[in-house]
C-alpha cells in the first residue's frame, strides 16, 4: 500500500504578503467608494423627492392677509377645475353631434353652441390665472365673513350640493289642470319627468366623487368646501348689499351730442350767443332718446369718465367747453345737483347686485395680498 505523500507547504515571502495587503486596501476603498457613491445618489434623489414633492407644493403661490396658500392648493384646484371644463366641452360637443348641420331650423342652436365651445376653449387658456384669482377671492370672502360673524353649517352646504344635483328633498305637488268639456283635447300629453329620488342622487353624487378622486385627485371634504366658499359669497353679498345707500351725490343735466368738432363748435357759438339749449338739442343733438337734451338725474359711476368729470365739476347753470367722448362731442349743462338725492330704483338695484364685486375689487391688490405665481407652478395637463 502506497505511503501518503506528505503535504508540501510553500512559505509566504514578504513580497507576497505585501501583495495581498495592497489587494486587500484596494477591495476596501472600492467598497467604501462605492457605498460613497450611492450614499450621494440616494441622497440626491431624496432631495429631488423632497424637493419636488414636498418643499414645492408647500410653498405658498399666494398669502391674503397672513394666511397661505400652497402650490399644492393651487395646482389641485387647476386639475378640478380643468376636469370641470373637460365635462362642459363634451356636453356641448354632444349637443353638437346631435343637429344636422344642413337643418336650415337647426342653424341657430348650432351657432349657440358654437359659441358655448369658443368661450369655453377661452376659459382653458386663462384658466391658471383665474384659478388663483379665485381662491385669493374666496380666502378674502371667508375672512370677511368671519369678521362679520357670517356663517355656513354643514347643513346648508349638503342642502345646496343637493340642489345643484336636482335633487330636491320635498317636491312640490303637481296640481292637476282641470278640464272642461268644451275644450277639446287636440294634443297628446308629454310625460312630466319625476323627480330625482333620494336612491338617484345618492348614485349620482357617489359616482360623481369617483370620477373627482380618478381623475382630479379632489376628496369629498375639498369638493363640499367648494360650495361651502359660494354660501359665503352668497351670505356676504347680501350682507354688503344691506349697507348701499339709498341716497347719494348726483347731478341733474342735459346735453347735446354731435358727430364732428366743428358742429360742436358751431352749436357752443350758438349757446353763447343765447340760443335755447333744449331747442338746440331737439334740432341737432344725434342723442335722440332724450327731450330737450335731459338726462335726468344721475350718480357717479353711469357716465363715462369724461362725461361725468365735467358734468360733475359744473356748477348749476353753467355750461360746459366742448367735451370729446367715445360717443362724440357734448355740450353739458348742469341743471341742479343734490349731495344726498334719493338713487332711481334700478340703479340701486344694481350698486347691490355688484356689492361684492366692488368689495373684492378693492381687495385683490391690496397690501394684504401678496402673489407668487408663475408658469412653472401650473401643473402639466394630462
Amino acid at each position: 500500500m502506497p505511503k501518503k505523500s506528505k503535504q508540501q507547504f510553500t512559505p509566504v515571502s514578504k513580497k507576497h504578503l505585501s501583495r495581498r495587503e495592497r489587494e486587500q486596501r484596494q477591495r476596501r476603498t472600492l467598497f467604501i467608494g462605492g457605498a460613497i457613491v450611492l450614499v450621494v445618489i440616494v441622497s440626491v434623489l431624496a432631495v429631488g423627492f423632497y424637493q419636488e414633492y414636498v418643499a414645492r407644493p408647500s410653498k405658498p403661490i399666494a398669502v391674503v392677509n397672513g394666511q397661505v396658500i400652497t402650490t399644492r392648493e393651487y395646482q389641485l384646484m387647476v386639475k378640478y377645475r380643468r376636469f370641470d371644463l373637460a365635462g362642459q366641452m363634451a356636453l356641448v360637443q354632444d349637443q353638437l353631434s346631435r343637429l344636422d348641420p344642413t337643418a336650415e331650423d337647426q342653424q341657430f342652436l348650432i351657432q349657440y353652441f358654437q359659441q358655448q365651445s369658443q368661450q369655453l376653449q377661452t376659459q382653458g387658456f386663462s384658466l391658471p390665472t383665474q384659478v388663483l384669482d379665485d381662491m385669493v377671492d374666496d380666502e378674502l370672502v371667508r375672512q370677511e365673513a368671519a369678521r362679520r360673524g357670517i356663517t355656513v353649517v354643514p347643513e346648508e352646504v349638503q342642502q345646496e350640493i343637493e340642489r345643484q344635483f336636482g335633487y330636491d328633498r320635498t317636491p312640490p305637488t303637481p296640481t292637476p289642470t282641470p278640464i272642461t268639456s268644451t275644450v277639446a283635447i287636440t294634443l297628446t300629453p308629454t310625460p312630466t319627468q319625476p323627480p330625482m329620488s333620494e336612491e338617484d342622487f345618492q348614485k349620482n353624487y357617489g359616482e360623481y366623487i369617483s370620477a373627482l378622486r380618478k381623475n382630479a385627485g379632489f376628496t369629498e371634504a375639498t369638493f363640499r368646501s367648494l360650495f361651502e366658499s359660494s354660501l359665503y359669497h352668497q351670505k356676504l353679498q347680501d350682507s354688503l348689499a344691506e349697507e348701499v345707500p339709498a341716497i347719494a351725490e348726483q347731478v341733474h343735466a342735459r346735453h347735446i351730442l354731435l358727430e364732428t368738432e366743428e358742429e360742436a363748435e358751431e352749436v357752443l357759438e350758438g349757446l353763447q350767443a343765447g340760443e335755447d339749449f333744449a331747442a338746440l338739442a331737439d334740432e341737432l343733438s344725434i342723442d335722440t332718446s332724450t327731450e330737450g337734451g335731459d338726462l335726468g338725474w344721475f350718480p357717479r359711476g353711469q357716465m363715462v369718465s369724461e362725461f361725468e368729470d365735467v358734468a360733475f365739476a359744473l356748477g348749476s347753470g353753467e355750461t360746459s367747453d366742448i367735451v370729446e367722448t367715445s360717443f362724440g362731442y357734448h355740450i353739458i349743462n348742469l341743471i341742479e345737483r343734490d349731495e344726498n338725492h334719493l338713487l332711481d330704483e334700478a340703479i340701486l338695484e344694481q350698486r347691490r347686485a355688484s356689492a361684492l364685486e366692488e368689495w373684492l375689487a378693492e381687495q385683490r391688490y391690496s397690501d394684504g395680498v401678496e402673489r407668487y405665481w408663475s408658469s412653472d407652478k401650473v401643473p402639466p395637463t394630462s
